[in-house]
């Protein structure tokens, strides 16, 4: 059984499992589909390189719309983490529920606060 990576596909194949095998596969070693799955493991992206073979690349980074919609995301998750602060019959004081709207607040008005989306200083819950 042999061990092949498709540049076109982006991924392995073996043909002992796969009975179609692209036609631009290139075989590897099984060491070789080793160091790549440890590669990948430790978050490397796997690629094929100019002449098709795969080679394990540091992923690049996110630009600045990624950046926000993760900022955006995580924010809306710490909202709904702390809705049930502005219950009515939440179980906390008139102070703390304060406390809670002002820190929600601050989460909401965060995406269009932020100067840098990769350098986000986040609003403290309050305690």
């Amino acid at each position: 059984m042999a061990l092949f990576f498709s540049a076109s596909v982006g991924g392995f194949f073996d043909d002992g499992v796969h009975s179609v095998i692209p036609g631009d596969a290139r075989e590897i070693t099984r060491a070789r589909h080793a160091e790549l799955m440890d590669s990948a493991s430790a978050g490397m992206l796997i690629t094929a390189n100019e002449n098709g073979d795969p080679v394990a690349l540091e992923p690049p980074l996110p630009d600045d719309a990624e950046l926000r919609r993760r900022l955006r995301a995580e924010r809306d998750r710490l909202l709904a983490a702390s809705d049930f602060t502005q219950l009515p019959d939440s179980p906390l004081t008139d102070e703390l529920r304060a406390n809670w709207a002002a820190y929600r607040q601050a989460l909401r008005d965060l995406p269009e606060t932020v100067t840098d989306p990769a350098a986000v200083e986040w609003p403290v819950a309050p305690a």
